[in-house]
């Protein structure tokens, strides 16, 4: 994670979300809140390409276990951030077993879609709901039984809320 200052002066905590072996940039990603502080619509509607901010150095706020046998990954939305680099972090031979779902609302405001799917071939399960509590995936399934995975979320407090209800039978350290 970096702290970026926006041209309105706002700090905003953003996820890297670039390969972490790619060292001559920073790539994060900004969703435009309407309804927000103000840093994400002066991030949109100040910034032009070439711009510089004020960055603060990266700090893991979000560590992944190294040694873990299996990783189970839950993302919503604009929190695929920080799972995509973790997945990144895994490269190309990775041998831990891990599975990533990927709420989002349609496929069009799927931040990141297309990569996710080359880095995840038939690991990746990508659902939208179209807003629609109805068509909300069912993740009880896979954390109804706790096994060796370390779970990983990120995404709306709704979704880190039940995740974290779900998984209360679980050992803290997974």
């Amino acid at each position: 994670h970096v702290k970026v200052q926006a041209p309105n002066g706002a700090v905003r905590k953003y996820s890297l979300c670039n390969d972490p072996a790619e060292r001559n940039r920073y790539v994060i990603a900004v969703k435009r809140e309407e309804q927000g502080r103000g840093g994400s619509l002066s991030m949109h509607r100040d910034v032009k390409v070439g711009d510089r901010l004020p960055t603060s150095v990266p700090e893991n706020a979000f560590p992944v276990v190294a040694d873990a046998r299996a990783y189970l990954f839950i993302a919503g939305g604009i929190g695929i951030t920080p799972i995509l680099s973790m997945i990144r972090s895994f490269g190309e031979q990775s041998t831990a077993a891990w599975k990533l779902v990927f709420l989002t609302r349609t496929p069009q405001s799927t931040a990141f879609g297309d990569v996710v799917r080359r880095i995840g071939e038939g690991r990746v399960v990508i659902h939208h709901d179209y807003g629609d509590p109805a068509r909300s995936f069912d993740l009880w399934p896979l954390l109804e039984k706790p096994n060796s995975a370390h779970v990983y979320c990120c995404g709306p407090r709704p979704l880190m809320d039940a995740v974290r209800d779900m998984t209360g039978h679980w050992s803290a350290q997974n």
